[in-house]
């Protein structure tokens, strides 16, 4: 049985939580209150190095970081999520795009309004008065113009015939955008992206 050590307003654990569900895997939930710095302990490190959630634990091996976690499930279990051999580098540069674009601007943009100023600043790193939200704005707006774009000429980020795991990397905080005071009205390729993501057999929405 796999384990799963997460929180439920965690874009990065929803996108492992979401995974799991379209591929059909059966595993166990348990809620890590990082608000209340429960994930800071010793007992924890020895599952997750850096003590970050998501955090899963799969027979002997433990693994920390969504995109770490959502290669292992698919290359384990789930294959037919791993693009074609030709489509294989773009997938992982748009697993790279979540781990660094959105992780640098939707993500903190996102925490900015859904926990105080002083937590947000207390996760991300920085004093409360360093928080800049009209650059984190600034680089979320141009990290959704550029997918966008790339949307507008492809069903799915890899460019493939189906998704991959890059697109449910990507789309755990697209699917919280709304929470960040992002109009997606104003990106339509990415806005259908979503709707077809939604559609996809065993689909859970945040939250769930």
């Amino acid at each position: 049985m796999l384990t799963l050590h997460d929180h439920p307003r965690s874009g990065n654990c929803y996108k492992v939580r979401l995974f799991l569900a379209l591929i059909g895997m059966d595993y166990e939930r348990r809620f890590m209150d990082v608000l209340a710095r429960k994930n800071q302990t010793a007992e924890f490190e020895r599952i997750s190095a850096f003590q970050q959630i998501p955090a899963l634990v799969d027979g002997d091996t433990a693994l920390w970081d969504s995109h770490a976690i959502l290669l292992h499930l698919a290359h384990h279990y789930a294959p037919a999520w791993l693009a074609p051999l030709p489509r294989i580098g773009a997938m992982h540069a748009w697993i790279s795009v979540s781990a660094n674009e959105i992780a640098n601007s939707l993500q903190p943009l996102r925490l900015t309004h859904v926990v105080s100023k002083a937590e947000a600043a207390h996760h991300l790193g920085v004093d409360e008065a360093l928080l800049d939200m009209p650059g984190m704005r600034r680089r979320t707006e141009r990290v959704l113009r550029r997918m966008d774009q790339h949307l507008a000429a492809h069903d799915w980020l890899a460019g493939s015939d189906a998704p991959t795991v890059a697109d449910i990397a990507c789309y755990g905080y697209l699917a919280l955008a709304e929470e960040a005071a992002i109009d997606l009205c104003a990106y339509p390729a990415i806005a259908a992206w979503r709707g077809r993501i939604q559609q996809l057999p065993g689909y859970v929405p945040p939250g769930a």
